[in-house]
């Protein structure tokens, strides 16, 4: 260089964006937005309120229109069946699309039809402080050897030991074989007169004749899930999940006597060595059998020589073991904040 400065010829602004591949347009905005001299559009604000459609119905045509729809002779029918009839009787006010613009505009375009009233049903709430107060009760299909082919478990879950206090599988599902499989159940477990309540959702063997005659005879009250709401009866739900998601769950079964011997197996695991996290670790058998104090004391003494022997290592202090609930329920009332 030498010290020496060369000036280079210029070129159009057309040239340079052609040289950088951009579009001579974006270059002269973003000039503008840069010096802040951006051109100003044209409002396109209207002047007055808008001029109406020639084909729009006038302001008397449209009432008369929502007084014939809102009249005692179609304000309990559809749109189309008012439209249909008057059209058949000669008169024509306008298209059935346009009777529903007419509605719309006047917030008329629900259910105009007076329909019957549907209680509904309430929240169920039920709550177990002993084993045997309360039963949930509710039955599952198995997959048998071909589509189309199910065996059908019925199990009875006590609500306050978890434990399946009962249980069947059949080929079929009918009020007789619940009603067969409570009242062995009911037996072994010595149920007194209005002792037990039992709590399910609204399957038709549920809600059967058979078994409202059975809940009279043993003096149990029923408790049901309301419709739809399928987490009304959450344990049981909760029961056949933990089956079907063992490692050891084959999916489907050739016979109902596999059926049997693997349902079996599980339920021996489930009440004597599954520790079920909702009830302080404990089995079921040993909540329903009494038993959890004296496996909570065991616990404590087992956690005090661990706690003697390195409390440095208990940041929080003496260790616990997990409590058990002495109350379990089905829908507990909310607390409100005082």
């Amino acid at each position: 260089m030498n010290g020496v400065i060369t000036w280079e010829p210029r070129i159009g602004v057309t040239q340079a964006c052609r040289a950088f591949g951009i579009a001579e347009r974006t270059w002269r905005h973003h000039c503008q937005s840069l010096r802040g001299e951006a051109r100003e559009r044209p409002s396109r604000a209207r002047c007055g309120p808008p001029k109406p459609h020639p084909a729009s119905l006038t302001k008397a045509e449209k009432q008369v229109v929502l007084d014939v729809l809102c009249s005692p002779r179609f304000c309990d029918v559809g749109v189309l069946e008012a439209w249909a009839t008057l059209l058949d009787e000669g008169t024509y006010l306008c298209s059935a699309r346009t009777m529903h613009r007419v509605l719309q505009e006047h917030d008329l375009t629900g259910e105009r039809r007076q329909s019957a009233y549907r209680e509904r049903a309430g929240r169920p709430r039920v709550v177990a402080t002993a084993p045997n107060m309360v039963w949930c009760w509710d039955i599952t299909r198995l997959k048998g050897p071909a589509k189309g082919i199910w065996f059908y478990m019925y199990v009875i879950y006590d609500l306050w030991s978890r434990k399946i206090v009962g249980w069947t599988i059949d080929k079929t599902e009918t009020g007789e074989i619940a009603k067969n499989l409570i009242t062995v159940t009911a037996g072994r477990e010595q149920v007194e007169q209005h002792q037990l309540t039992i709590h399910s959702d609204r399957g038709a063997q549920m809600v059967s004749g058979t078994l409202t005659d059975l809940y009279d005879s043993l003096g149990v009250r029923r408790s049901l899930s309301r419709p739809r709401v399928s987490n009304d009866n959450p344990h049981a739900e909760s029961g056949f999940k933990t089956m079907k998601y063992r490692p050891d769950w084959p999916g489907a079964f050739d016979t109902i006597e596999d059926a049997f011997e693997h349902c079996e197996s599980f339920v021996d695991w489930y009440n004597f060595e599954h520790h079920h996290t909702g009830i302080g670790l404990l089995t079921p058998a040993d909540r329903h059998a009494g038993r959890g104090q004296a496996v909570e004391s065991a616990r404590q003494s087992t956690l005090d020589e661990a706690f003697e022997a390195h409390p440095e290592r208990f940041t929080y202090g003496r260790p616990r073991p997990p409590s058990q609930p002495s109350r379990v329920w089905i829908n507990p009332p909310s607390v409100r904040a005082k």
